[in-house]
């Protein structure tokens, strides 16, 4: 009798143990599905057209967000899902915002926000100014550095990678859009367009960059930030064949 008692006992205690070992197999692989669910979609820019006079204007909502300081220069990103076409900023952009909301995270790091539509440049007592007078869609922002390290080289000036033409015409300002390469002061004015249809950038030296084009025809360039150069690298590969 009581190796029987026991026995059950036992095999309680192996249940008892193999139904927590399953539910918590069972909550941990809930709890990765859902982590790993979440992937990563390049950022998409909606473009709203308030142009017809007898359709109901539908505002902009920005969230404004802290990004760095340059100089005197406190720099902020304006984050939106959409952008109307028929807006501009001005020197005065004050009505154009209807309420936006204000992000209270102030340590947004070397990278730009998901959504970033532009880039609004401040001094202390003065004015606002706007790096784009109509939005876009801002992929890449290196500032400008005035002392180099071994990691970092010199930059005299700004630089952006972004999207600001709908080239696919699906109705958005997404990944699949082409993207153009400028440079502009640390306070983000006199903003000059170096090249379009550009893939990607990187800095080789003190004010010089490395840049990839994309399109039919890929080509690699460098741009002298000092001097304004911009230089086709040839990287065409020829070959010949023997005669026997």
């Amino acid at each position: 009798m009581d190796s029987a008692l026991n026995f059950i006992k036992k095999s309680n205690h192996v249940l008892f143990f193999l139904a927590v070992t399953l539910f918590i197999v069972v909550i941990s692989v809930e709890f990765i599905s859902k982590f790993f669910d979440h992937k990563y979609e390049p950022p998409k820019i909606a473009l709203v057209d308030n142009s017809d006079p007898q359709e109901q204007i539908k505002q902009t909502q920005y969230t404004k967000e802290y990004s760095t300081k340059l100089k005197d220069v406190y720099i902020f990103e304006l984050i939106s899902k959409e952008i109307d076409i028929t807006q501009h900023h001005d020197s005065e952009i004050y009505s154009m915002f209807t309420g936006p909301k204000v992000s209270h995270d102030l340590y947004n790091g070397h990278f730009l926000s998901r959504n970033a539509v532009n880039l609004m440049f401040v001094r202390e007592n003065s004015k606002p100014h706007m790096l784009l007078r109509k939005d876009g869609l801002l992929l890449e922002f290196s500032k400008a550095r005035f002392s180099s390290s071994e990691e970092e080289h010199l930059l005299n000036k700004n630089v952006y990678r972004i999207i600001n033409e709908d080239t696919n015409q699906n109705g958005y300002l997404d990944h699949e859009d082409s993207a153009k390469l400028f440079t502009s002061t640390f306070d983000g004015k006199s903003l000059s367009l170096i090249l379009e249809d550009v893939g990607s950038f990187r800095t080789i030296e003190n004010n010089k960059l490395l840049i990839s084009q994309e399109g039919q025809s890929p080509q690699f360039y460098t741009f002298d930030l000092a001097s304004s150069t911009l230089l086709a690298l040839d990287t065409s590969i020829k070959t010949s064949r023997e005669k026997l």
